[in-house]
């Protein structure tokens, strides 16, 4: 009996699903917006007015199966104007939030009367975890500036700044109490920076203060959309992973290993014939959410419409073909480009034409964020802390260059090279906890030497790719030992075991050199030694360093060798050579199978790369193929 009642079930889902096949798009859309939770009450209903969608209009998902994946534990996709879910997951689940709780920290800080007063930077302050702002102990600087550093840096400081200016303990309460008043019942807040995993909050109720932020203030949110702003005595930098994104409209995102990687993203976006739709993206406990975002989108733009029911039934609903596919690839695509060098005369070229702004030497470089993983060398150290040893070329970067280069769209960089040792060893490990508050993986050295040896690892759509660099061009002072920070040397005697045990972590290892002789295009003996060693231990891709000019490719057995890529910002304006670089496309198929695309980067008179030329996509063709 249970057998043939279970039939008799099946057989009127069946009638069910058939019918709502035939019927109106309406239903379909009823159907769409009641898996996916509700229309949520936003918050601009302080006002008075609750938010609802009009029956005439609706969201039309024409995917039945809803076919999203995503590496977020939760998410939540909304309109912003009706409050109404798109797609959702764990929507109502409550996790750590880390620095998307900066959103409420700079609301709670422009609502408390006398936000443009001045304030004194405590050394209390400046010892929470991570130094984005480049504060001072005793500097004076106007609360409503902190929103800067707070948004676009995503400073810990600036937020333990304004906290402690209003009172800390009284800044958290408040904070708690506005979640209160924005019935954000899930949410809870101990810090104003988002350092502490109890910090916690569900995607419907951060859901909520966005669309607060966006109906009432704003102009916090355009602030997030900024690429720098400064004063006399600062400038600060979006990390923005987003920021140039076609319809990007402003949000915020953190990272903590509790809470992993969260985002707020806003964008306006083509879902109805007549007009965009603002549409937020929010994302916890995400392991990629750059990409997982760029899905989300591409998915919303090919198969989700805002309209009515004539509306729903045109071919410009039922396909877009214009739309990339959103199924996850087999590959995963690296951009590899050369030596980065922000001091001397490209840090004098920022401050006289770009107003302080390094970000501005990456604005034509969109190509670094279509890639899922960009590499680079890192040409020194980025710090304002440590000793200059009087070499003859001493570089010390800026520290603001960090934040800079996450939002250019840079994953890791290698920090084995001639030059990370100028200022010493203080000046190595700040830069290397510089890179890890801004979420820029490092390699080629660490705080000692088992940290220096360990591959960095990216896995992207399941495939684990690791990054380690060896440095062939000292200095052989600073090289890391067990209890010594420093870099991982080409001389090491452990050379082939280090690279052999970070091959068996991986799908495919990648091993980056700062070798060989400068200005000269051919590689040298040595070089070639070198690669053939690293892939005869394991290294699936060579990528080399130093020369300051473009070297030859060679494949060899199954790896592929590119001996130098030049410069990619350096200020050595006496030859064509170096002012230009190769950027290397490289997509590495989960099978070892791989294309390589070698475009040049040329410099303009300012040392900001002005211009790239494409080069040709090549299918390489390894011995065991």
């Amino acid at each position: 009996m249970r057998y043939i009642s279970e039939l008799k079930i099946k057989s009127t889902l069946k009638i069910l699903l058939g019918a709502l096949l035939i019927l109106s798009p309406i239903i379909v859309s009823i159907i769409f917006r009641d898996s996916n939770s509700h229309v949520i009450e936003l918050s601009a209903n302080i006002n008075g007015t609750e938010i609802t969608n009009s029956t005439k209009y609706f969201y039309f998902n024409k995917d039945f199966k809803q076919s999203l994946k995503v590496t977020a534990e939760a998410y939540l996709v909304g309109d912003l104007d009706t409050g109404e879910v798109i797609l959702s997951k764990n929507s109502g689940k409550i996790y750590p939030i880390a620095s998307v709780s900066k959103l409420m920290t700079a609301l709670v800080s422009i609502e408390i009367p006398n936000e443009n007063e001045v304030t004194k930077v405590s050394s209390k302050a400046l010892s929470t975890y991570g130094t984005n702002g480049n504060f001072r102990t005793g500097e004076n600087i106007k609360t409503s500036e902190l929103i800067y550093p707070l948004l676009l840096e995503s400073s810990n400081d600036a937020a333990e700044i304004l906290a402690e200016h209003f009172g800390r303990d009284n800044f958290i309460k408040k904070m708690n109490q506005q979640a209160e008043k924005l019935n954000m019942s899930d949410t809870a807040y101990e810090d104003p920076s988002g350092l502490s995993s109890n910090n916690k909050s569900t995607p419907i109720d951060i859901f909520k203060l966005v669309g607060y932020l966006k109906k009432e203030k704003e102009n916090l949110l355009n602030i997030t959309t900024k690429r720098s702003y400064s004063t006399k005595s600062h400038n600060w930098s979006s990390t923005n992973q987003f920021l140039h994104q076609s319809g990007y409209i402003g949000g915020k995102s953190g990272y903590t290993d509790p809470a992993r990687q969260t985002v707020v993203s806003l964008f306006s976006l083509p879902l109805s014939e007549s007009g965009d739709r603002p549409v937020a993206i929010i994302l916890l406990k995400s392991t990629n959410r750059y990409k997982d975002v760029e899905t989300i989108v591409d998915y919303l733009k090919k198969n989700v419409y805002y309209g009515g029911k004539e509306d729903a039934n045109t071919d410009w609903v039922r396909e877009r073909l214009d739309i990339p596919d959103i199924r996850e690839p087999d590959f995963v695509t690296l951009n590899f480009t050369g030596d980065i060098m922000l001091d001397r005369g490209v840090e004098s070229s920022v401050r006289k034409n770009f107003n302080n702004d390094y970000g501005a030497l990456f604005e034509n470089l969109e190509i670094l964020k279509k890639a899922d993983i960009t590499f680079a060398n890192l040409e020194g150290t980025a710090s304002d802390v440590g000793v200059d040893g009087k070499s003859l070329y001493s570089f010390h970067m800026d520290p603001t260059v960090v934040p800079a280069l996450a939002g250019a769209g840079f994953d890791i960089v290698s920090m084995a090279n001639n030059h990370v040792g100028d200022w010493g060893v203080n000046s190595y490990t700040d830069t290397l906890a510089r890179l890890k508050e801004n979420e820029i993986l490092y390699t080629g050295g660490g705080l000692n030497s088992a940290e220096a040896e360990e591959p960095a690892i990216i896995e992207k759509y399941g495939v684990k790719i690791g990054f380690l660099a060896f440095s062939d061009v000292g200095p052989n002072w600073m090289k890391a030992t067990e209890d010594q920070a420093g870099l991982l040397l080409a001389s090491n005697p452990r050379f082939d075991t280090i690279i052999q045990n970070a091959s068996e972590k991986v799908d495919h290892l990648v091993v980056s050199f700062h070798w060989g002789d400068e200005y000269k295009t051919v590689h040298n003996a040595r070089q070639e030694y070198l690669a053939h060693k690293a892939v005869d231990a394991g290294a699936k891709l060579i990528i080399g360093h130093h020369p300051h000019v473009v070297q030859d490719v060679e494949i060899y057995n199954d790896g592929y060798i590119a001996y130098s890529l030049g410069n990619f910002i350096f200020d050595q304006s006496f030859s064509t050579n170096t002012m230009q670089g190769m950027l290397l496309e490289i997509k590495l198929g989960r099978d070892g199978s791989m294309t390589a695309q070698k475009n040049t980067v040329k410099l303009s008179p300012y040392f900001q790369p002005q211009k790239v030329i494409e080069g040709k996509e090549e299918q390489i063709k390894f011995i065991s193929q």
